[in-house]
């Protein structure tokens, strides 16, 4: 199921959201860039820069934190802002730094990372718009009792977010709250 938005209006009651996806992973274990191998007819990282545009986010609102220049090239087809990672070897917590400066101002962050082909714009849509009315400042997607990504974080986390260090993502942050 597609969801669409007129421009300025959707499902997240006003709320000022940007979301950041994670695109610059060094898919070490893989033996090359994973983000542009085929998953059923279409490079991997494609399958969420589609499920990000049926969300209904706004193209402005969502910023691709990136190494390879194919996935800037591919993420640039749904007019997506671009942001380069000069060093992912240094760890997630570069591309959650890069993501929020490049992203801007907002009121909430939600990051995704880029290798999640199954994860549907319903999914995302949900989580969007649920967060307002949840009673806590961090909502992590779970999956068979599992947490994980993706994850909003209420800008009043950003400042700790902007502190993370080495191949942490916000994990040490939802542990302390």
């Amino acid at each position: 199921m597609e969801m669409r938005h007129a421009k300025g209006e959707g499902l997240w009651n006003g709320k000022a959201f940007k979301v950041i996806i994670m695109a610059a992973g060094m898919s070490r274990r893989f033996g090359g860039n994973k983000l542009l191998t085929g998953f059923h007819g279409r490079p991997l990282a494609d399958w969420i820069f589609k499920a990000v545009e049926a969300a209904g986010c706004e193209p402005g609102d969502v910023t691709v934190v990136w190494h390879d220049p194919s996935v800037a090239v591919l993420s640039e087809v749904y007019g997506y802002n671009t942001c380069y990672n000069a060093a992912p070897e240094e760890g997630q917590s570069v591309s959650v730094r890069l993501g929020i400066e490049a992203a801007g101002a907002a009121r909430a962050y939600l990051f995704l990372t880029a290798d999640q082909p199954l994860l549907s714009g319903q999914t995302i849509a949900g989580m969007l718009s649920a967060f307002p009315l949840g009673k806590g400042k961090i909502m992590m997607a779970s999956w068979r009792g599992k947490v994980g990504n993706p994850v909003i974080f209420d800008a009043e986390f950003k400042s700790e977010l902007l502190e993370l260090t080495g191949d942490t993502g916000g994990r040490r942050i939802i542990k302390l709250h």
